[in-house]
């Protein structure tokens, strides 16, 4: 199977097609958008209307006034993201106009790289009509956008300020009067110029994009503005660090959001919003009343003090968050819909220096990957059942044109956290394409030496983690175990060979272990593990890593490999077995003079049992180590993260003590579930930290495991193993499979026992584990009744 970005799409574009920007607007790209319009006649509407349309960075697309797509996906300039886009639906016989808005930031951040160029390509032809990115186009520079605004984070893009007074309003309407545009543009080679010289398949779909329910209004306040208002670069450091306001709840009429009284020059009126959770999308304000030069200030948060209706910005973060935006009125109605994606929660509008009443709509465009939820889990504990929603959320709202660690103040790939992402995936839906993609991407960047970077595309040359190159190892593994193909493995041949060959060149030869590479970042948990010298679980992360290698590449026939990789693995696991205690456990590895470390950490004993170290001390790293700590006995010296955690729940799971996994979910995740989305940390500094991380909704396929009992035991589905805790008095689970859903069910009836079904699609088998019945494999669909409650 070729992969899916194999194909080379310039040859599909047409030869007279080329890239464009507005001419000038190349020698001061940072911060930068452009506008671009093509009108064309129809003489007839066509049935299929394919079109090829890319930018670098990114476009915001429109037919006849209609919204489009938005894109490319996030990828490196040597191998472009390019969209193929049926327009037909939006073409209509007679004049037909394409609009685009597109951006290039000038700079890197955490999602992409900049080649000091700007450019939009776009290519259609449909019988005779063919129409091309050429000097036939109109363009605009958005002069209206100031340019030297500060970025929203250390992380993403620049703080969109724009007047709306130099700017048309209906620019991207049929009937606008384009005129007075340029067709001055700066005209590059065709298709293959550097620095795009290969044009890709995006390999996902088109991000969705509907409205999301309005916001609730909490909060109105008013206040004084502090001096340099105006000229501000950052909207939101210069308010929370100059400038003062309480609100207060609103009245009845005031909810209503009637005119909101003006509030006199040199001074601001402050509406708080709250869309009920986590939202992720591009904000749109519509004002009517304005007299002209009054400022729009949005300012987007996570957390707030729900009592003083004050929300909890730590500035300065270590991040440097700054999420806000800046829109100047023009005299009479705004309508504007602001460019980049935020994901928030919370949501202030300052409105300064307004001398009329004026009314002011706000909505969210909700943006998001199509991830709906095909899965399913109940429970008669609805606490339980929440915890799962807050969980499925979380991932959708993560899951943009890559995995996201978050939505708010990142919006990185970071691999580690894809690894949850993709098993959450699996279960919520079932697609492998984003995987696949950040895949791909994670590939292609690397160090000479073969390490890849903790997340892609990225300039954060500091953000190299050794230890997520075993995890993109393992991700190959994911896929294969999702989907049954190995054709990652084949396309990344090179990647993984030379990532391999880094490993061996820096496993230690008295030790056998793998020694810490102070050039990069060696993350294994936001814990105080050991991490330098010869830390034992960055050994047993390659252990595993070697272990699924091997297997993969028997899978695909390549059993000279395989071997190869199970001679490493049986060596690592010799030199690992000499770290094992005389209780029993597994101490953290050696320090850099190569004295043992005391310690033995849950982390370290976790992957002890994963990888199958030493069998025979199994029981008393559960009973002494991992069971203590789910049910609260002990409190661990380095205790895992809320991300890391998910690796104690597997374990424990898979060695039957799923009612303990349960027990440890109920009490971390309720308050997580009752804010509505899953957080970086169990405890995370409101204003700081992030409310919004999808490495730690992992509880989605813990339930569905635990209290569905359905646990994947063969590649793409074809057999699982059934064993439910029946804690409660029902429980429901649905798997989407690449066969077909997956369903168990189950009812506590009223004389303690239980009923018990599963529908398998066909295809797929289920060993099945049922109290006071002897384990047995099943291939069809099967009920049980009067099963003795555990």
């Amino acid at each position: 199977m070729p992969s899916p970005f194999s194909t080379n799409l310039i040859p599909q574009v047409q030869p007279a097609a080329r890239w464009i920007w507005p001419n000038g607007e190349l020698w001061d790209l940072h911060n930068g958008y452009a506008l671009f319009r093509k009108s064309f006649t129809l003489d007839r509407a066509p049935k299929r209307a394919p079109a090829f349309i890319t930018a670098d960075q990114s476009y915001r697309l429109w037919v006849n006034g209609t919204p489009v797509c938005r894109g490319p996906a996030r990828g490196f300039q040597s191998h472009w993201s390019c969209d193929e886009v049926d327009l037909a639906p939006y073409l209509r016989r007679g004049r037909n106009v394409i609009a685009v808005r597109a951006h290039n930031p000038g700079a890197g951040n955490f999602q992409y790289i900049s080649q000091n160029a700007a450019g939009f390509l776009f290519s259609a032809k449909w019988g005779r009509m063919e129409i091309v990115s050429d000097q036939s186009w109109k363009t605009r520079r958005q002069s209206g956008i100031r340019k030297d605004s500060v970025t929203c984070s250390v992380q993403l893009f620049g703080q969109e300020h724009l007047d709306a007074r130099v700017e048309p309003a209906d620019w991207m309407h049929p009937d606008f009067d384009d005129s007075a545009w340029k067709t001055d543009f700066y005209i590059a080679q065709v298709p293959g110029a550097m620095p795009w010289p290969r044009l890709e398949p995006r390999g996902i779909p088109q991000l969705e994009e509907s409205l999301a329910p309005a916001p609730r209004l909490l909060g109105l306040g008013d206040g004084a503005s502090a001096p340099g208002y105006r000229e501000t670069r950052d909207v939101f450091v210069h308010h929370h660090s100059l400038e003062t306001v309480t609100h207060t709840a609103p009245s009845a009429k005031e909810a209503a959001r009637p005119a909101l009284p003006p509030s006199g020059t040199g001074r601001f009126r402050s509406l708080l919003f709250d869309f009920g959770r986590v939202t992720v999308g591009c904000l749109n304000l519509r004002i009517t009343g304005a007299r002209g030069g009054e400022l729009i200030d949005t300012l987007h948060y996570e957390t707030i003090d729900l009592a003083a209706l004050r929300p909890h910005v730590e500035l300065p973060s270590w991040s440097r968050i700054a999420m806000g935006n800046r829109l100047i009125c023009r005299p009479g109605e705004n309508h504007h819909e602001f460019y980049h994606i935020i994901g928030s929660r919370y949501l202030a509008v300052l409105v300064r220096d307004s001398t009329t009443p004026i009314k002011i709509e706000v909505s969210l465009n909700r943006v998001g990957y199509p991830l709906p939820v095909k899965g399913a889990f109940a429970s008669s504990d609805s606490a339980l059942e929440k915890i799962w929603q807050a969980c499925a959320w979380t991932q959708q709202i993560c899951s943009l044109d890559a995995y996201v660690d978050t939505p708010w103040r990142e919006q990185a790939q970071w691999w580690g956290d894809a690894r949850v992402q993709c098993w959450n995936t699996f279960h919520l839906n079932g697609d492998p394409r984003l995987l696949r993609r950040g895949l791909h991407c994670t590939a292609h960047q690397t160090t000479p030496e073969g390490v890849t970077y903790g997340h892609t595309p990225t300039i954060a040359h500091g953000c190299i983690l050794p230890d997520f190159t075993l995890i993109w190892f393992l991700t190959l593994w994911d896929f294969y175990w999702q989907t049954g193909s190995v054709e990652p493995l084949i396309s990344h041949r090179d990647t993984l060979t030379k990532a391999l060959d880094y490993f061996e060149r820096h496993t230690d030869a008295k030790t056998g272990l793998l020694r810490h590479d102070p050039r990069h970042w060696l993350f294994l948990d936001w814990t105080d593990l050991p991490k330098t010298g010869f830390p034992a679980l960055y050994s047993l992360w390659y252990l595993y890593a070697l272990q699924k290698l091997a297997a993969l590449h028997r899978a695909a026939n390549e059993t000279a490999r395989a071997t190869l990789l199970d001679r490493r693995a049986a060596k690592l696991s010799t030199a690992l077995r000499k770290l094992i205690r005389k209780d029993g456990l597994v101490c953290d590895g050696y320090d850099v003079a190569g004295k043992l470390h005391a310690s033995a950490s849950i982390h370290t004993q976790t992957l002890a049992l994963l990888t199958g170290l030493d069998p025979r001390h199994d029981t008393v790293r559960i009973e002494r180590v991992l069971l203590p700590y789910v049910r609260g006995e002990t409190e661990p010296a380095v205790r895992p993260s809320a991300y890391w955690v998910t690796y104690v729940l597997t374990e424990l799971t898979r060695r039957g003590f799923g009612a303990d996994v349960i027990a440890f979910i109920r009490q971390r995740w309720t308050a997580m579930a009752d804010y509505g989305s899953t957080w970086e940390t169990f405890t995370p500094v409101a204003g700081g930290e992030s409310h919004s991380h999808a490495w730690s909704a992992h509880p989605l396929y813990h339930l569905m495991q635990t209290i569905g009992g359905l646990t994947q035991t063969a590649p793409a589905w074809k057999s699982v193993r059934f064993a439910p805790v029946f804690e409660g008095t029902r429980g429901t689970s649905t798997i989407p499979s690449p066969a077909g859903k997956i369903t168990a069910k189950w009812t506590r009836l009223k004389n303690g026992t239980i009923d018990v079904a599963l529908t398998l699609p066909p295809g797929v088998s289920a060993d099945v584990q049922l109290p006071g019945l002897p384990a047995t494999r099943i291939r069809a669909s099967r009920r049980w009744k009067g099963i003795k409650g555990q």
